[in-house]
Order: structure tokens, then C-alpha cells, then sequence
């Protein structure tokens, strides 16, 4: 009964039912992301029983969104690398030896460097002979050669531009031990005299490095200098008019000299333009001399396809006190060829130089040189080379061979003198003459392997002096043959330098008659000097070294009447820390 009701009750309400409306609309928005799954059979349970079933309709649309995103850079300070964040060495280094024949060296440098602010180091250099070498008349004198220095660089980065400063001392220390003096005589120079040189310098510097010429370059410097000598003359002895009784031999010198240079790229073209003034001032036994050396210098550049060419010019204006200014114009240029391969570049150069003489300046080419020699002119060279160059087999083989010839104005000759009847060797004397020069070079590296490279050179020379009566001292033929080894532990070196023979003059004087003189002619050998050298890396830091020179125990002369140690060597120890 309860059944028949329940039906009854649903049927009256079924029409109802179906005709009503639903209506249901849903808008979604959202990204869309299409997606490919698989099918599924979904887990309901069917039921059998009648029901109604609704089916809604449902309208849907997509509408795209468009987005816009903003992608703008910031500026910030660009990534910099210098070679200082690579490589920061430690700020000592040592170096330390001594040998026999009884020598010594010494070199020490401390320095601290910022990428950011600036640099500073000071060093010691010391090297030293002690034994006693045979001269030519086979008398031993005292021979101590020492060098002496100590100085400190700083500098201090400004932007793009840098200031420098620089102090140093030298002394350097010699004993003319190739006099020789018969018993019983008296002269200014006598065998194993001391000679001492004392050379004080300050220099400071403004500007750039001359890398980056995108921009104008530009520096100034300036730089004094003090020199003193403090020779060992017989000063009671009055036969000679050098002894200078009034100062005791010694002489004083004083420079002064400022420069400036500029420079600047346009593309492919360069201009750079210099000028400088040198004054030197010599005191109690120079006090009679004085020189001003002006110089002045212009550069025009190009870089081509074919051809790099740099040409230009330099202007000297010397006045020595005591005779007439002269004034000096000696081209410049620089031409390389590009054939287009780095086999075979021809090239082309000129240049000239014009050196003072004053007495600091002879000192450094002779040291043994008659106390308070002051030249009265400067020497002049005009210089020309032509030749190639290139690099092949990858790399791995260098070479330069080329022609040259000089003309040189006032080239000195140093010569020594003989009292006859007194058998007496004084210092070496400068004699001024034209000399030309005709030479031949050539110059080989090879690097078959990495670590490993071999140097060849060598140099022919003719020389014309036919303004003077002296022999220049200089040799017809130079060579070098020298290979070396730098391994992970151990570098080894060994090569050989060889020198044809050279000649100087002699003037003999009677000393009974001192206006009757004879030339004559002063040899010294052919030179063949072996050298070898050794590395052993201990450590990271520490290194000992041995150094070995003319091991053939030939006679060598650098200077004339002054023979060098015969076989030597140094060994020591080398440290960073």
C-alpha cells in the first residue's frame, strides 16, 4: 500500500518536473594549458534503476590575454681583469751567492702593488770581485771590482694616469791594476790605484703608458742627478796636469733634464711630438765645464694593409762650454712590409742618436778613463738597416737577417800611454774621430718544443777610420750560440760567446823629449767564453743556482790592459716570500 502511494506521489509531480528550464551560466577565466592524457575507464558503479537524466548545455569561449613583460638593463660597472688578480707575486725576493775566484752578488726587492691605488718597491743590488788577476806586464795588483746600489720606485694611479717617482744610489768600485811602474817612479796613476764612483739620481714622472692612443697621451718627467768621483792620485807628483793637487783628483757633476711627450691615434694614423732640456754642471776638478743639450722630436704614423710606415725627425742643439754650439737633424723611419704571411717581412729603419760626453757619461763606457775627462763635443750617429724577418713552422722558428751601415761624428778612441824611460801605463785617454760602419747580422731562435729554445747570432763588421791614427778597439766579428732548458724543476742553460781580436793604440813618449811619440799597436785575442747555467727548483719558493763563466779559462778583456777573471763560478740560492 505504502508502495502504490509513494508511485502515485511521483507520478503527479513528474510533469513538473520536466518542464522546467535550468539555467546556469559559469564564466572561467584562466591560462589554458592543452594537455594530451590517456583514456580511462571511470569507476562507477551503473545503476539500473530509471532516473531522470539531466543534460545541461554549456557555452564556453577562450578569449586570449596578451601579456607584456619589460626586458631593460641596468648599468653597472663592467667586469675588469688585470694581470695583478692573476698573478700576485710575493712581496720578497732574494737572491744570494758567492763563487770562486772569490766574487759575490747579492739582489734583494720588496714591493707590495693594488690594481686599485698603486705600487712601491726598494731593492738592493750588490755585485763583487775580490782576487787578485795577472796583468799584461805579469804583475798581480790589487783588482776589487764592486757595484753598489740602492733605491725605491713608487707609484701612485690617478684614473687613466699614473705617478711615479724613483730614488737611487750607486756606487761603483774599481782598482786600475794594468799599470805597470818601473822601481822608484812616480806618476798621478799608480798600479792598483782605487777608483770610486758615487752617482745619486731622483726622478718623477706624470702622465700615461702610451698604449691606448684612442685617446691623447701624454707625460712629463723630470729628473736630477749628482756624481761624484773620488779617484787615488799621487797629487805630489806635478808631471802630469790631470793630478788636480788643488781638490785631491776629485770632481763633481750635477744634472738636470725635464721631458715631455704627446701623442694621439686618428684610425688608422698616429701623431706624437716630444721635446727635452738637459743641463750638466761640473764641479772642483770640472768646474770649468758646463753643457745644455736641447732635443726635439716629431712622429706621423700609419697603419696600412700592406705597409706600416712611422717617419719623423729629431732636433739637437748642444752647446759645451768653451766652443761653438752646434746643432744636430737626424731622420726617423720605420717601414715594414705585409706580404701577407708571417714568413717574410722586409723592413727598412733609420734613426740617429746624439750622445754627451760629459765625464759621468765616460765613466760608464770606460771606467778606467783619466780622472776629470770631459769631451768637448758629443757624438753623433746616423744609423740604416734593411733586411727581413719572419716567424714559420708555427711559430717555432724566428729569424732577422739584415744590412746596416753608420756614420759616426766624434766617435771616441780610447788609447792608453807609455813613458819610455819610465815603463809606466797611465788611465786610457778619448781621441775624437769619424768613423763608418758597414755591418752584416743575423739572428736565429728556434723552439722546437715547449720549455726548450736555441739563439744564434751573429755580426760581421768593416770598419773606415781613416781620420785617426788609433785603433777603435772594436772586434770584425761577434757570435752567440746558446740553448736553454726550462722544465717544472729544473732549467739549464749553456751557450758560447765568442769575440775576434781587437786592437788599440799605444803612445809611447820619451820623457826626456814629450814631443816625440809613437804609435803603437795593442792586441788582445780572439775570445771564446763558455757559459753555463743551472736551476733547481727546491720548491715553489726556493731555487739554488749555479752559474759558471769562461770555462775554457781563456784570456777575455772587456777593457783594454785589463784582462777579466779566468774560470769562474758563482752558486748561491734564489727565494720568494
Amino acid at each position: 500500500m505504502k508502495r502504490i502511494l509513494f508511485a502515485a506521489a511521483l507520478l503527479a509531480a513528474l510533469p513538473w518536473s520536466v518542464n522546467a528550464q535550468v539555467e546556469k551560466q559559469v564564466e572561467v577565466t584562466k591560462a589554458y594549458v592543452p594537455s594530451v592524457e590517456s583514456a580511462s575507464k571511470l569507476s562507477i558503479v551503473p545503476d539500473m534503476t530509471d532516473t531522470v537524466k539531466m543534460r545541461p548545455e554549456i557555452d564556453y569561449a577562450i578569449t586570449p590575454l596578451s601579456l607584456q613583460t619589460t626586458l631593460a638593463t641596468r648599468p653597472i660597472r663592467p667586469a675588469t681583469v688585470t694581470y695583478w688578480e692573476f698573478n700576485r707575486p710575493l712581496p720578497f725576493y732574494l737572491k744570494a751567492g758567492a763563487g770562486y775566484p772569490l766574487n759575490s752578488v747579492l739582489d734583494f726587492y720588496a714591493s707590495s702593488q693594488n690594481p686599485g691605488t698603486g705600487y712601491v718597491v726598494g731593492y738592493v743590488n750588490h755585485e763583487g770581485r775580490y782576487a787578485k788577476i795577472k796583468n799584461d806586464f805579469g804583475v798581480k795588483n790589487n783588482s776589487t771590482r764592486m757595484l753598489n746600489r740602492i733605491g725605491a720606485a713608487a707609484g701612485k694611479y690617478l684614473g687613466k694616469h699614473i705617478l711615479e717617482g724613483d730614488v737611487s744610489y750607486e756606487n761603483r768600485l774599481y782598482h786600475r791594476y794594468g799599470i805597470y811602474a818601473a822601481p822608484g817612479a812616480q806618476a798621478s796613476y799608480m798600479p792598483g790605484a782605487r777608483i770610486d764612483f758615487g752617482d745619486a739620481n731622483i726622478a718623477l714622472r706624470f702622465g700615461d703608458d702610451f698604449q691606448d692612443l684612442s685617446r691623447v697621451n701624454f707625460e712629463i718627467a723630470l729628473h736630477g742627478g749628482f756624481f761624484m768621483d773620488y779617484p787615488e792620485l799621487n797629487t805630489g807628483d806635478n808631471s802630469e796636469p790631470d793630478n788636480g793637487p788643488a781638490y785631491g783628483g776629485k770632481s763633481r757633476q750635477t744634472t738636470l733634464a725635464a721631458h715631455g711627450k704627446i701623442a694621439r691615434a686618428f684610425g688608422r694614423h698616429r701623431l706624437s711630438a716630444e721635446v727635452g732640456y738637459e743641463r750638466m754642471d761640473g764641479g772642483k776638478m770640472l768646474e770649468d765645464h758646463r753643457q745644455q743639450l736641447v732635443h726635439a722630436a716629431l712622429r706621423y704614423g700609419i697603419e696600412g694593409g700592406v705597409v706600416r710606415l712611422e717617419a719623423g725627425a729629431d732636433y739637437y742643439h748642444d752647446d759645451n762650454k768653451g766652443v761653438d754650439a752646434e746643432n744636430y737633424i737626424l731622420p726617423f723611419l720605420r717601414l715594414d712590409f705585409n706580404l701577407g704571411t708571417d714568413g717574410l717581412k722586409p723592413f727598412v729603419e733609420l734613426d740617429g742618436a746624439v750622445n754627451e760626453n760629459s765625464y759621468r757619461s765616460l765613466t760608464r763606457q770606460n771606467p778606467y778613463v783619466r780622472a776629470a775627462l770631459w769631451g768637448d763635443k758629443s757624438s753623433v750617429d746616423y744609423n740604416g738597416r734593411f733586411g727581413i724577418c719572419g716567424s714559420i713552422w708555427r711559430g717555432k722558428f724566428d729569424y732577422r737577417v739584415y744590412a746596416g751601415g753608420s756614420i759616426r761624428d766624434n766617435h771616441i778612441y780610447w788609447y792608453g800611454y807609455d813613458v819610455r824611460d819610465v815603463i809606466l801605463l797611465g788611465a786610457l785617454n778619448g781621441s775624437y774621430g769619424r768613423q763608418t760602419v758597414f755591418s752584416f747580422n743575423g739572428e736565429v731562435t728556434w723552439r722546437p718544443v715547449s720549455g726548450f729554445r736555441t739563439e744564434l747570432a751573429a755580426h760581421g763588421y768593416i770598419y773606415n777610420d781613416d781620420d785617426t791614427k788609433l785603433h777603435n778597439g772594436a772586434p770584425s766579428f761577434e757570435g752567440k750560440l746558446h740553448a736553454q732548458y726550462d722544465g717544472r724543476k729544473i732549467a739549464f742553460g749553456a751557450g758560447v760567446w765568442l769575440q775576434s781580436v781587437r786592437k788599440w793604440s799605444w803612445v809611447e813618449q820619451s820623457a826626456s823629449e814629450p814631443s816625440e811619440a809613437n804609435y803603437t799597436t795593442y792586441e788582445v785575442p780572439f775570445a771564446v767564453d763558455l757559459r753555463v747555467n743551472l736551476d733547481w727548483k727546491v720548491s715553489g719558493r726556493v731555487t739554488l743556482f749555479a752559474e759558471g763563466r769562461n770555462l775554457i779559462n781563456r784570456r777575455l778583456y772587456e777593457y783594454p790592459w785589463h784582462p777579466e777573471y779566468g774560470a769562474n763560478f758563482t752558486v748561491g740560492v734564489k727565494a720568494n716570500f
